[in-house]
């Protein structure tokens, strides 16, 4: 009796194992899944608006070579930063997308039975206005498994996703400097005009001082631009506190010590934005140098400007 029940032990384990099999994917070939794109190519080209922060959708598909699939397979995609240098080697200079600016929405895609491309997986651009104007950005697309497998039936080919920016609404100001500033009221500091707050971080003159108060900024390059923004804080709840410029004088420079004038400008913010713009004219410089000649005083008392930021127009 004992090797009857062993017999028919072993005969359902069998029986279990091959359901088993049958209700797994079937093996694919070695370099059998790829990218659908045409042989020979490994780049998707596209222009790229920073003007505005808008949402790009890329969706793109995996393909398998030889008849069409036996079965179920899930074929999962990643982004390689280290293929960038392959990229480079080919087709010149570019620098990787910064992770801030993409994420998967869908990085896995289904390809189904009796089917011989996959349906897409999605990948989302996004921030675009933290991007710096005319550069080639690039985004290294693999196949990174399988059916979980990384080795196997994913080939090596890499897609890069090639972005290039153009003319940007403002200026970056990734690498700019404070050169130098007349005063500074407490740990109201020179560098608030810099980030990327134009509401609620500032720079304040110190209050015990008179007008003119100035502030100036190194770009560490050659800058060409058009006209210049300034805001001023929510804080000042404009004009209500004072605070802000009533004559402005804008000089530029090639080393810091030579300044050339680009004109005095009668102060004109526009109270919906907290800011005024200024139109220099098309100017090439190194350094900029903003000073205020006159001032509504604070709080009818002091003679302090508060500037939250400076952005340049190209």
């Amino acid at each position: 009796m004992y090797k009857i029940y062993s017999v028919m032990f072993g005969s359902l384990m069998l029986l279990l194992t091959a359901c088993s099999k049958e209700k797994g994917p079937a093996v694919l070939p070695n370099g059998s899944v790829s990218f659908q794109y045409a042989a020979g190519k490994d780049t998707l080209q596209r222009s790229i608006s920073i003007l505005s922060d808008t949402t790009l959708v890329i969706g793109f598909s995996a393909a398998l070579t030889g008849n069409a699939s036996s079965s179920e397979h899930w074929v999962n995609f990643a982004v390689d930063t280290t293929k960038i240098s392959a990229y480079r080697a080919k087709y010149g200079a570019a620098v990787v997308l910064p992770g801030s600016s993409y994420f998967f929405y869908k990085p896995m895609a289904n390809l189904a039975a009796g089917a011989s491309i996959s349906e897409q997986a999605q990948l989302n651009i996004v921030q675009t206005t933290k991007l710096i104007e005319y550069t080639t950005y690039v985004l290294p697309v693999v196949i990174q498994s399988v059916d979980g497998k990384v080795e196997g039936p994913a080939t090596s080919r890499v897609v890069y996703f090639v972005f290039k920016t153009g003319k940007p609404l403002f200026i970056n100001k990734v690498g700019w400097t404070i050169a130098g500033f007349s005063s500074v009221n407490g740990t109201f500091v020179a560098t608030n005009i810099l980030d990327d707050n134009n509401t609620t971080t500032y720079w304040t003159s110190n209050i015990q001082q008179q007008m003119p108060q100035w502030i100036a900024i190194n770009f560490n390059k050659e800058v060409t631009f058009s006209a210049l923004n300034y805001y001023v804080p929510t804080a000042l709840k404009y004009p209500t506190l004072g605070g802000y410029p009533t004559s402005i004088q804008i000089e530029t420079s090639m080393d810091g010590t030579n300044w050339v004038s680009k004109g005095v400008y009668a102060g004109n913010i526009v109270a919906a934005t907290n800011m005024q713009t200024i139109n220099t004219g098309l100017v090439t410089a190194r350094y900029l140098r903003f000073t205020s000649l006159a001032s509504i005083k604070y709080s009818s008392t002091y003679a302090a400007i508060f500037i939250s930021g400076i952005s340049l127009v190209p």
